[in-house]
This record gives structure tokens, sequence and C-alpha cells, in this order.
């Protein structure tokens, strides 16, 4: 048993295994379950680093949870002590321990902050986000950009293919990387599936109960009645809260914790009294809030509450401060509650197994599904934790729930994308050498690499197989001139014809005659060669050895499939010269220098041609702060599909239209994103109107408004950065503060 203590926590095999590597001077990947301790391996580094006055920086995948690791650290080492630099905000920059999202750090590598220089380690907390299709090139940049001398520390929950994560970490950086990994849990999970008729019961019974009540119904109507959130609360209600409710979709988070609420109170006296105090203490005297705030204190007060990317940031952090204070009992939330931020809970609850992933309704992946039920299970707290998915038995057969396996993780495989910003960067900063060691070090080159490697020997191991199985057939086994296969298929053809007869002329013009007709033709062409007349101890041996030849056969077309279908070795280093070529075209470069555009647009990271084409256009001197204000926001805007805006003429689009259509010209369609709909509600805020006058001209969620400000104001701080211009510095300046004011400002750190 573990005899080393940190903090008097007696340490689990892998967290003293992870301390003892991280003593050792090592890189460390550490991948465990969700809830098991890694935050633990993160603190001590980061107390062993302050303590041996070394620099830290801890980046995180959302701003929420970079927030949270900013409080908890300002609380243990003091506010001097800790800075934060998200695209939001940026507090005590040269801070000895620094939490900021991987966007900032990658933006820091791949320009070379000098900041950087005395940093020894960097850590990555949910380093499996790297498989993230947005967002994973960010990930993949900050660890092969991250200087060589800066030790890493990766944390993530279970990855199927952990060591070859860890395998490719060791290949481009030339330092041995020590994997921890924890596959048991401290609270074992027990996993449930639900509905009204059968409780709660696995698998295999969901299935049993199903196909029985088909075989006993009496008539054909639907024998399963429906399964709503309501009946699964008040199973579990007495021994399984406090629960998360997942739920994907915002709205039905706040329907469905209204419709509880109507049938549910969990607190007492003393508890709403708590819960009052702290709406009045956030938001000020009742009459000033907003009704969704009304709304959500009505829900709090009883224990039931809603959480999703919609909501106010105010509304967020009273759910979630209320939520760890155990206040509440129910929590309807969409999945962005399971990165990250530690709220454990007795139990974990689906109201689906299927989710709209911005293109189609496709089922939870299993990292997924084992990524939001991780939250359940109190470690001192609770013996077990549950994992409870709704099912709707009136679907089983058409939409059959997916089972889950732990073994059966789905891989992290590279997301790496190539921006203009990416390659403007890595020409000022690395010769050609340098840039094609750096496609070379990506993870997908090395995904490539060792599939390729696999592929070719799996490959010549078949030829091999087949080579020998050769020898007990002859040539024409498995086409039809074999008798093996002709013989059969011409019974079947005879049959076939005999059944195209039987339909008669009026049937044999129809879709399935004229489908018969087409068969019969091109297994008539087949079957016109003669087969092969071969003895009877000839096809017995046949027989007996073509089954298993075929499939290596059919195994060895795979292969060579699955080889084709690689990408090509040098595909990135192509993408890249051909994106100079763009970059040379637009007048952002002169052969491998970079021209004055070329500099700006590579400290712009969002939309770096559209943005850096307007700074040096003539359109900011025509409109004044409030119209730039409301440009600047319609900038990577990307509506949601049943967002509406009130029609506001802002300012002229046609500049600005003309602009995106010749970056369009040269770089294609996807190389801009710029959605104008949104400038009325900028324009509108720009100018001083309330948040409920904002509220009146669009039906976005409170929290979307609110980021399209902040994202604007984020703009606004690359594009002062990016520019040397004195007087439009000061001018992008005004229009932060413009936007930057009640409702959209900061809340305290």
């Amino acid at each position: 048993m573990s005899k080393r203590t940190y903090h008097h926590f007696t340490l689990d095999p892998f967290q003293e295994e992870a301390l003892d590597a991280i003593d050792a001077g090592k890189s460390v990947i550490v991948a465990a379950p969700t809830g098991t301790g890694k935050t633990l391996v993160a603190d001590y580094l980061i107390e062993k680093a302050m303590h041996e006055h070394l620099r830290v920086i801890y980046t995180a995948p959302i701003k929420a949870l970079s927030n949270q690791k900013y409080r908890d650290f300002k609380a243990q080492f003091g506010e001097e002590a800790v800075g934060i630099m998200t695209g939001d905000v940026v507090l005590n920059p040269t801070a000895p321990l620094l939490i900021m999202t991987t966007e900032v750090f990658r933006n820091q590598v791949i320009t070379e902050d000098p900041n950087l220089e005395f940093v020894s380690h960097i850590i990555f907390d949910e380093i499996h986000w790297l498989n993230d299709e947005e967002r994973g090139t960010v990930w993949e940049e900050s660890i092969i950009l991250a200087p060589a001398k800066m030790k890493l520390l990766g944390l993530s929950a279970t990855i199927a293919n952990a060591q070859h994560l860890v395998d490719w970490i060791k290949s481009i950086r030339h330092e041995d990387v020590a994997l921890i990994e924890e596959s048991k849990r401290v609270v074992p999970l027990e996993y449930y599936y639900y509905t009204k008729d059968t409780g709660l019961v696995d698998y295999d019974q969901l299935w049993h109960y199903y196909r029985q009540k088909l075989k006993d119904r009496i008539n054909d109507d639907n024998p399963f009645g429906p399964t709503t959130h309501l009946d699964l609360v008040r199973t579990i209600q007495r021994e399984h809260l406090p629960a998360l409710f997942f739920v994907f979709s915002r709205k039905q988070c706040a329907i469905k914790a209204m419709e509880l609420s109507t049938i549910a109170n969990y607190l007492n006296s003393p508890e709403r009294r708590i819960v009052e105090n702290k709406f009045l203490m956030l938001f000020g005297p009742e009459i000033d809030w907003s009704s969704s705030t009304r709304q959500l204190k009505r829900l709090c007060s009883k224990g039931i509450a809603y959480h999703h990317a919609g909501l106010l940031p105010s509304q967020k952090v009273v759910v979630e401060e209320l939520f760890l204070e155990r206040l509440i009992k129910v929590l309807y939330c969409t999945e962005t509650f399971s990165v990250g931020i530690n709220y454990p809970v007795k139990a974990v609850c689906f109201d689906s197994l299927s989710k709209y992933d911005g293109h189609n309704f496709r089922a939870l992946a299993n990292h997924e599904f084992f990524q939001m039920s991780g939250r359940a299970g109190r470690r001192g707290l609770d013996e077990k934790g549950y994992s409870f998915a709704v099912v709707d038995l009136a679907y089983m057969e058409k939409s059959p729930p997916p089972k889950f396996q732990l073994n059966r993780l789905e891989p992290l495989t590279s997301q790496f994308r190539l921006t203009y910003n990416t390659v403007l960067n890595l020409t000022a900063t690395l010769t050609q050498s340098q840039i094609e060691t750096y496609f070379q070090k990506s993870f997908a080159a090395y995904s490539y690499h060792l599939s390729s490697k696999q592929l070719h020997a799996e490959l010549a191991g078949i030829e091999q197989q087949l080579e020998g199985a050769q020898h007990h057939l002859c040539e024409a086994v498995g086409t039809f001139t074999c008798p093996l296969k002709h013989h059969p298929k011409r019974k079947e053809f005879e049959k076939l014809k005999k059944t195209y007869k039987a339909l008669g002329p009026r049937k044999q013009t129809r879709v399935y005659g004229r489908e018969m007709a087409r068969k019969i033709k091109a297994w008539d062409k087949l079957l016109s060669l003669t087969p092969k007349s071969c003895p009877s101890a000839r096809q017995d041996s046949c027989k007996e050895h073509s089954k298993s030849y075929l499939a290596i056969q059919q195994r060895s077309k795979e292969l060579q499939t699955a080889l084709a279908g690689l990408p090509e070795e040098n595909a990135f280093l192509l993408e890249f010269e051909y994106k100079k070529t763009h970059l040379r075209q637009l007048g952002y470069m002169r052969e491998d220098e970079l021209l004055p555009r070329g500099t700006c647009a590579s400290r712009i990271y969002v939309q770096e041609l559209l943005v850096t084409e307007l700074i040096y256009s003539d359109i900011f001197a025509q409109i004044d702060d409030d119209q730039l204000n409301a440009l600047l926001s319609s900038v990577d805007f990307e509506a949601r599909k049943n967002d509406v805006f009130q029609r506001a003429g802002v300012f002229d689009t046609a500049p600005v239209k003309e602009i995106c259509e010749y970056i369009q010209s040269i770089c294609g369609e996807d190389s801009v994103r710029y959605d104008p709909r949104v400038a009325g509600i900028t324009y509108a805020w720009s100018q001083g109107s309330t948040f409920v006058e904002i509220q009146s001209l669009c039906n976005l969620d409170e929290g979307d408004i609110i980021s399209v400000f902040r994202r604007t104001i984020d703009l606004l701080r690359q594009m002062r950065e990016a520019i040397s211009d004195s007087l439009l510095r000061t001018r992008l300046k005004a229009c932060m503060t413009k936007l930057d004011r009640d409702e959209a400002a900061i809340m305290e750190l």
C-alpha cells in the first residue's frame, strides 16, 4: 500500500508514481478516470515549482475552467503569485503561476514570446482535447512548439491510445516522458438504463423486457408508454441525489428544470434563505433583476437549476456556487458542464444517448459517455456512483440505445489544420528545413508513419500467407470459371429468370422488374464463361482451402485500400506552400519575407486575412466607433440554427462584401466567416442601450449576447497589439471601453 502523503492525504499508487516522475524531472502524462484525483498531481507540481521560485503555466480548454483555477490558486498562493490570460481578461501576466486558455499559450509559443523564457513547466489540463475537431490543432501546435527546456504535464481522462500519444511526444521532444495510467476508479460506477416500465435495468435486461413485451402483445398497437425525465427523477430522488441531468438542448434544460419544480422542492427554509441571500448579494435588489434571473432564483430556491453556455456569466456563477455548497440537488445541464470543472455528484442522468453535433444527430461516442458519467461518485462521500440513461422503448428497433464499453474507447486522432496565421508565423520564425521538421513532428505525421508501417508489415505477412495457400489451389478459385462458384450461381441465375418471367410484361416494366432485368443481363455475361472441368478430388481440395484463401485475399484488398487512403506523406508541406502562394498574391509576403500586411496578420488569431484587409482599407475612416464595433462583431460570427435578428442597416456592407469576395477569389469560399446580421445588437450596445433593449433586437440567449460583445473586445485587443498606428490604437481602446460595461463587463475574479 502507498505510504507517501501530500497535505496529510495518503496517495494512491498512480499519484505516487506521478509525483516520483515529477521529482525525477520528467515530463508526465496522467490518464485516469474522472474523479480519481489527477488534479492533485498538478497541485503538487505547482507547489513544488513555487517553492523553487520557478514559473509555471496552467492551460485549460475553456475560459470557465481557467477562471475557476485562477480563483482556486489565488486563494491558495495569494493574489500576487497568480495571473490569468484569456481572450476576456489579462491580469498579472508576469506572475510565477499563470493560468491561460490553450489558445493563448499556442499564440505565445508560435510567436516565440520572450515571456516564456523562464517558464519551467506547462500543464495541459484535459490534454485529450487534442482530439477536438474544431480546436485540436491548438493542442498539437502547443506541444510541438513548446520550448525543449519546458517540462510537460498532461492530465486526461482515460485515453484508448495513451501510449501512442506519449510515444509521439517522446519522438518530437527527444526526452523521457512518463506515462501514468490508472483504470480503476476510487468510487466504482454502476450503469443503468431506465424506462417507466422496466425501472433501472442493465443492457441485457432492457432488451429481454422489450422482446418479451413484443411477444406478449395482444394487438398491433405500440405497447410502450412514454418515459420522461420526471419519471427517472422520482425513481432516484430518495437515494441518488445530488444529480447532474445531461440534456443536449439549452432550451430543454430550462424547460425540464421548470417541469421538475412544479412537483418537487428539495430545500428547507434555512437553505432557501441562503439561496435568496446569494442572489441578493450577486444581483442586487430584485426589482432590477431580469426575468431569467427571477426564474433561476425560483428554481434554485427549490434545489433545482439549469446551466448552459447561454446563461449570463453571473447566472452561471450563482448556479455553480450553490451547486458546490450542495444546495442544488438536480442540475439540468449541457455537456460543457462535464469539462474539467470539479463538481462531483452521486448520480449522472442522460435525457438521451444521442446528440446533434452541428451536422446531424448521432449516438454519443464511448469517450463522451464515460467523460460525462465520470462526474458521478464523490470520493469520501459515496460508496458508488451511478449513471442512468432514459430510453424510449418505442424506438428500440429503429434507434437502439448504444452499449457503452470502456474497452472500446475511441483512440485520439490528429485534428491538425493549417491556418494562414500559422503559415506566417512559421515563415517568420523558422528556416525551411525547420518548417519541414515541424510538419514531420505533427501527431498526424507520426500517426501516418505508424499506420503505414503497421499496414505494410501486415500486408507482407498476408502476401506470404497467400503464396503458401496458392499451392493447394488452382488459379480459377474465386472466379466464375471455378465450378465451386459457377454451378451454385447458375442455379441462382435460373431461379431469378423464372421469377422474372412469372412477373408478366406489366410488372416487368416496374422498378423492381427493371432491376431484375439488369441483374439477369449482368449475370448472363458473367456465366457465359465455361467452367473448368475439375475432378472431384481437386474440387474437394479447393473447397477445403478456398474459404481461408479468399478471406486472406479480402484482407489483402482491405489493407491495400487502407494504404491508398492514407494522406500523402508531405500533405501539410504541400498545403503550406499552397497557402504561401495565396499570401504572396494578397501582398502579405514577398518570397519568404513578411510584408507589413503579413506581420499584422501574424498577430491576429481570428479571421486574420479579413481583419488585416479591413485594417488596411479606408473603411474604418468612414465609420464611427459604434459602427466599427458593429462591423468587428460580424467577423467570425457563426449564427446558431434558429437565431433571429431585427434588421438594422448599421453600416454600408458593400465595401466589406467586396473585401470578402476578393479574399475568397484567391483563398477559396471557406477562407472568410462574416455575418453582418449580428451588427445591430453590437451597435445598439456600443451606443449605450440597456441589456433589456438589446434583447428585444434578437432571440439570442443572454449568454450568447455577452459572448458576442466579449469576442469583439478580444478582437479589438488583438488588433491593438498588431498595429503601430497610435491614433488607431487609441480609437480601438475607446471602442473596447464602449462595449466593456454593465452585464458585458468581466465579473470580479
